[in-house]
């Protein structure tokens, strides 16, 4: 089966921003997927709102939904590039890369959301967490450009 890649990074670190430009400078044969893809405009996915605390008992069959998809398309031979807010051991599979910003940035990113300041420090929390467990990062306070440029390098290493 075809490699896995995947991108993680806190809420904030610019993982939905960076999709369009790996898309517009050609992944080169790699399907590039964001899990936030599945989610409607509102953030829910079947009318559950996947990112709210109350929804936690259903994070790990979302993580295996990704998994599962991930896998139909490599089973074709074709690479996957994987963006999300996991961890390895909530997707034990694939190569992994942190996207990463600064918290003053991902403060700032997240206010112009409207999230509140608990969820705002939440998501800072989820940041140190990654750095910990996925220390080869890109840094996403740059250009979406840039940041895009960075995750195909590290692909075709």
């Amino acid at each position: 089966m075809s490699r896995l890649f995947v991108v993680t990074g806190a809420p904030g670190a610019g993982k939905s921003t960076v999709v369009p430009e790996l898309l517009r400078l050609g992944a080169g044969g790699l399907v590039v997927m964001d899990m936030d893809e599945l989610l409607d405009h509102e953030g829910r996915l079947l009318g559950v709102k996947i990112n709210e605390q109350a929804a936690a008992p259903l994070w790990p069959a979302y993580n295996l939904v990704w998994l599962r998809i991930t896998e139909l398309v490599r089973r074709s031979g074709i690479p996957v590039l994987l963006l999300g807010p996991l961890t390895p051991s909530q997707l034990p599979e694939g190569r992994w890369l942190h996207l990463d910003c600064p918290d003053d940035v991902r403060r700032t990113r997240l206010s112009a959301r409207g999230w509140s300041a608990e969820e705002i420090e939440d998501a800072i929390h989820d940041a140190v967490e990654l750095r910990m467990v996925v220390p080869r990062s890109v840094h996403g306070d740059g250009t979406p450009e840039d940041s895009a440029r960075e995750i195909l390098a590290w692909v075709k290493e």
